[in-house]
């Protein structure tokens, strides 16, 4: 039985605010459950270096200036 899921595209999807601490970690450990995958890091104004972070460790950031769940979400 061929593979389904051979020619899927998979994005990741992750709304963040001010998580240094731990984006470094979930972004590997995705890449490393689904390495093919597309990791975007949609970061809601962190005011610390969530965003740099997040891009150290090979995810897309998406910066939302607008503060607040709502704006990060319409944006993804």
């Amino acid at each position: 039985m061929p593979d389904m899921n051979a020619d899927l595209d998979i994005a990741v999807l992750i709304p963040c605010y001010n998580e240094e601490h731990t984006i470094g970690d979930v972004v590997t450990r995705f890449r490393a459950s689904l390495p093919s995958a597309t990791i975007y890091v949609y970061d809601n104004n962190s005011s610390d270096l969530t965003a740099l972070k997040a891009r150290a460790c090979g995810a897309i950031v998406v910066p939302e200036p607008r503060q607040g769940k709502g704006n990060v979400v319409r944006r993804m």
